[in-house]
């Protein structure tokens, strides 16, 4: 039997490869640029930085006090990170774990904005991207994606500290990025601390309003109640002492966890072998405190099971209480450093020296563990007004650089 091919059969032939051939180019090309989207960090270069973002991309493009002016790369040890003024609530992208496993997985994703930062007399400052940080410490990550700003003059607040306008950025960038990370008591702090910082009368509503337009709110919030509310609560702040509405005695929390469906507890177990405590914090006994709830939460890392504490304050007054939470959480961040720096250092010595002399060059620095690497969840109990729900507690929030010296060497 003899086939003959037509030209219509050799054409329609031509055809369906093409088609199927450019779907496959076309398929290739969308994977391809889906996994370019991440470089690794040792291999990124501020070329890379540049290839997927423009000045549109900026989170600061409409924020009056600061102007972008370049990408750079830069090392991770010389960004320093300063407390946010808005510390107390975790924020929805600020899980340090997640971000330390995309990091790990895959690099950099060249879609987001680099590390923002400013320079203070020689320190570079960020403005944002603690959370980042962090995780790139803890993987020991050297050098990271940085986007430069400068101070921009001729503005009405251009006399403000460099810090306070820092922490106004900061807040505009969470307030402006879609999410829901800005809170109510983050604008309230922010703009209280200006206000201290820049000898501002916090009791000017002129003042109030203004500020908080810089920080963002009227994109954060679209109804006046909300914006209502973070304004009466700047303008009374100070009217101490202020009884807390409830939670403020021991019998108050002990009801609070016995009811139905809460998720919390004091010194029980549940379903899903969660193990559930309720603390104190009092500045008379933080010291023990600290090193109890972190005690807590190391265990519960070794036996592999989670952990959720519920921290109260036993003080009448608003002031009271948040100086219990402020000072137990800081040390908790004081002697987790201390804990994990101890071991690390000592490690590193008996590991080095057994190196030496084999391979003199070598020198081996382990990743840095912290406070932003602990497992479990704290909360603090709602006592203070405007608080409705326990709030987790943000360990990055009350991470300093005091130990930070500019001039080390590696």
């Amino acid at each position: 039997m003899v086939y003959r091919v037509t030209w219509q059969i050799i054409k329609n032939s031509v055809h369906y490869i093409i088609l199927h051939w450019s779907l496959f180019l076309q398929g290739s090309y969308l994977i391809n640029l889906k996994m370019a989207r991440k470089v690794r960090f040792e291999n990124l270069t501020v070329e890379d930085v540049k290839s997927k973002l423009d000045k549109l991309d900026d989170p600061l493009l409409d924020f009056p006090l600061l102007k972008f002016v370049r990408f750079s790369i830069e090392y991770l040890k010389y960004l320093i990170v300063k407390d946010n003024g808005a510390r107390g609530t975790a924020k929805e992208k600020g899980n340090v774990h997640a971000i330390n496993a995309s990091f790990n997985a895959g690099g950099w994703d060249l879609l987001k904005w680099p590390f923002p930062f400013i320079v203070i007399e020689a320190l570079k400052i960020l403005i944002d991207r603690r959370h980042s940080h962090a995780a790139a410490n803890q993987l020991a990550i050297p050098k990271v994606p940085g986007a430069e700003y400068v101070e921009v003059e001729g503005h009405k607040y251009s006399f403000l500290k460099p810090e306070s306008k820092i922490i106004l950025a900061g807040l505009y960038i969470n307030a402006t990025d879609g999410s829901t990370n800005a809170v109510q008591d983050h604008f309230v702090f922010v703009v209280v601390r200006v206000c201290q910082e820049n000898k501002l009368d916090n009791t000017n509503i002129k003042i109030v309003r203004e500020l908080l337009e810089l920080c963002g709110v009227k994109k954060r919030y679209n109804y006046i109640g909300a914006i209502t509310t973070i304004e009466n609560s700047i303008l009374k702040w100070g009217e101490e002492p202020t009884r807390m509405t409830e939670n403020s005695t021991e019998e108050e929390v002990k009801d609070y966890v016995t009811k139905e469906d809460n998720p919390f507890g004091d010194n029980k177990t549940d379903k899903n072998g969660t193990k559930l405590f309720t603390m104190v914090a009092d500045t008379n006994f933080n010291k023990r405190y600290a090193w109890d709830l972190l005690r807590h939460l190391w265990e519960a890392e070794a036996g592999g099971y989670g952990v959720k504490i519920l921290v109260q304050s036993r003080k009448g007054t608003a002031l009271g209480v948040k100086t219990d939470r402020d000072d137990l959480f800081f040390r908790v961040v004081e002697y987790c450093d201390l804990a994990y720096n101890s071991y690390k250092s000592h490690a590193e010595d008996i590991i080095n020296n057994k190196f030496k002399n084999v391979f003199p060059d070598w020198v081996v620095d382990f990743p840095l563990k912290g406070p932003h690497s602990l497992g479990g969840e704290v909360y603090v109990l709602h006592q203070l007004e405007g608080e409705t729900e326990p709030i987790q507690v943000d360990f990055v929030d009350y991470m300093s650089d005091s130990d930070y010296d500019p001039f080390e060497e590696g």
